[in-house]
C-alpha cells in the first residue's frame, strides 16, 4: 500500500526548476546526476528494453546497468552533461548505503543541492535531481515526507529537521562502487566488429587454399623411392603449461546464492533435543553439525526430521551414543570463470587499507605468495614453477554475503574461499567471510 501510494505521488513530483546541467562534482571528479531509472524487466537480455526506452525519449543517448537484490538502468543525456565512462552518483550512493532499503537525502555539491530517493532498494524514477537553489531541495525533500516508512534520511545538519542525519558525500562516494554510463550502441558495434574480423579471416584461409592447391598443380611431379627409415624414438611430450589460478575460480555471486539458500533452509530444520552448530560453505559444499542437548536427543528423531522435512539433497550422519550428527549439502554445477587480476601488490594494499580504514566492518588483510608447482624434495625449483602474489583477506560481520557483494565485485582476481554462518551467535558477527584476491 505504501509503494502504491509513493508511486502516486511521485508523479505529482516535478521538479520544473531544476537546473539544466546533470554533472555534480564531489571530491573532484564528476558525477552523472539527473539520470532517469526504471526497473530491468528481462535480465536474460536487458539490452532490447533499454534501447526501447532510449530511443521514446528526447535527447537520451547513454544509460547504466545496476545490478542489485532487484537490476535496474538509469538513461541519461550528453545534452545534460553525461559522457560515456561517467559514474553515476545515485548508484554510488545507493551501493554505498545498500544495508537501508529505503532512503532519501539532499547533499550540498559544487553546481547546487542534489536530491536523491531509494525505496526498497531501486532509484526511484524521476528522484535523481540536481537543484540550483536550497529552497527547491527543501521542497522536494518536505514532499517526500508525505510518504512513511523511511530506513534513514539524511539533510544538512543546519536544517535541523527532527529524525534526519547528515553523511558526508565524500565518504559515501567512496564507499560505494563506481557504475559508469555508456553507449547503448557499443554493444552493437563490438558484435559487428567480430563479424568482420571473422569474415575477413574466412577470407584469408580460402586465398591461402587456393593459392597451394594452385602451386601443387603447377610443381612438376616427381617420383619418389620409398626408402627404409631407421625407428625414431619420439621424444615425451612436455607437460601441458597449469592454468594460473584466476583463470579457473569459481563464480562468487552463484557459490553465494547456493550458500545462502541451503544455509537458511538447513536453519529451518528442528531436530527436538539437538542444536545446530556452524554452518560453512565452500566450492565443495555446505558442512554443518548438531549436538545432542544432555540427554534429551535421540538418534531416532534425526531420522524422522528428515523423512518429515523431506530435504533429500541433505545427507546426516549419526551413530548411536555419538553426542553430535554431521550434516553435507554437496554442490555442483557452479560456474567456473576467469577473473584476471588488475591491481598491483602495492595498488591493492591501498585499496584494502583505505576500505578498512573507511568501513567498520572487521576486514583483516595480509600479503602472500603461493608457488606451483611446490619445490622439489631436494628444495630445487621445477623448471616450471611460478610465483603468484596475493592478499589473503578475512572478515566477520552482521552483514550478509549479499551486502558484501560490492566488496566482492570491486576486485577482479577475487576467490571467496568459505562462508561461514552461527544462527545461534547472539552477537553481530554472524557471518565470517574468507578469501584472497591475486595481484597482476
Amino acid at each position: 500500500m505504501v509503494d502504491e501510494e509513493l508511486n502516486e505521488q511521485s508523479l505529482d513530483l516535478t521538479h520544473s526548476t531544476q537546473t539544466i546541467s546533470g554533472v555534480a562534482t564531489v571530491d573532484g571528479q564528476k558525477y552523472a546526476v539527473g539520470l532517469m531509472w526504471q526497473p530491468v524487466q528481462n535480465l536474460d537480455d536487458p539490452i532490447p528494453e533499454i534501447r526501447e526506452t532510449i530511443e521514446s525519449e528526447p535527447d537520451a543517448d547513454l544509460y547504466c546497468f545496476r545490478q542489485t537484490s532487484v537490476a535496474q538502468y538509469g538513461v541519461g543525456r550528453s545534452a545534460l552533461g553525461h559522457k560515456s565512462g561517467m559514474p553515476s552518483l545515485a548508484a554510488s550512493v545507493a551501493g554505498a548505503l545498500s544495508r537501508y532499503e529505503s532512503f532519501c537525502g539532499v547533499f550540498k555539491v559544487k553546481e547546487g543541492w542534489w536530491f536523491v530517493a531509494v525505496r526498497n532498494n531501486l532509484i526511484l524514477a524521476e528522484e535523481d535531481v540536481l537543484f540550483a537553489t536550497e529552497e527547491e531541495a527543501q521542497g522536494a525533500f518536505s514532499s517526500m515526507m508525505a510518504v512513511p516508512d523511511w530506513d534513514l534520511r539524511i539533510v544538512p545538519e543546519d536544517w535541523n529537521i527532527d529524525g534526519t542525519t547528515q553523511r558526508s558525500l565524500d565518504e559515501l562516494v567512496h564507499k560505494g562502487r563506481k557504475i559508469r554510463l555508456q553507449e547503448i550502441n557499443a554493444a552493437r558495434r563490438t558484435y559487428f566488429l567480430i563479424f568482420v574480423a571473422a569474415i575477413i579471416v574466412l577470407a584469408l584461409f580460402a586465398l591461402v587454399y587456393v593459392l597451394v592447391n594452385a602451386w601443387r598443380n603447377m610443381a612438376p611431379k616427381q617420383t619418389i623411392k620409398p626408402i627404409e627409415t631407421p625407428t625414431v624414438i619420439q621424444p615425451v611430450a612436455p607437460e601441458p603449461e597449469k592454468p594460473n589460478p584466476w583463470e579457473e575460480l569459481v563464480d562468487v555471486t552463484s557459490l553465494i546464492k547456493v550458500c545462502w539458500d541451503n544455509a537458511y533452509q538447513v536453519k529451518s530444520i528442528s531436530f527436538p533435543g539437538w542444536s545446530l552448530g556452524l554452518i560453512t560453505c565452500d566450492k565443495e559444499g555446505l558442512k554443518t553439525t548438531w549436538t545432542r542437548n544432555g540427554n534429551e536427543g535421540f538418534l531416532s528423531w534425526i531420522r524422522f526430521g528428515i523423512k518429515d522435512y523431506q530435504f533429500t539433497d541433505l545427507s546426516v550422519n549419526a551413530s548411536v551414543g555419538n553426542p553430535t550428527a554431521t550434516g553435507s549439502i554437496a554442490f555442483s554445477g557452479l560456474p567456473i570463470v576467469a577473473s584476471f587480476p588488475t591491481l598491483t601488490p602495492q595498488q591493492l594494499l591501498e585499496d584494502l587499507t583505505e576500505i578498512q580504514q573507511y568501513t567498520n566492518m572487521g576486514l583483516q588483510f595480509s600479503q602472500q605468495t603461493l608457488v606451483d608447482p611446490p619445490n622439489r624434495p631436494d628444495g630445487s625449483r621445477p623448471p616450471n614453477q611460478k610465483v603468484f602474489n596475493y592478499f589473503s583477506f578475512s572478515a566477520s560481520s552482521d552483514y550478509t554475503p549479499w551486502e558484501w557483494m560490492q566488496f566482492f565485485e570491486k576486485f577482479s582476481g577475487l576467490e571467496l574461499i568459505k562462508i561461514e554462518y552461527n544462527p545461534s551467535n547472539d552477537t553481530t558477527t554472524k557471518w565470517r567471510y574468507e578469501g584472497r584476491i591475486y595481484a597482476k
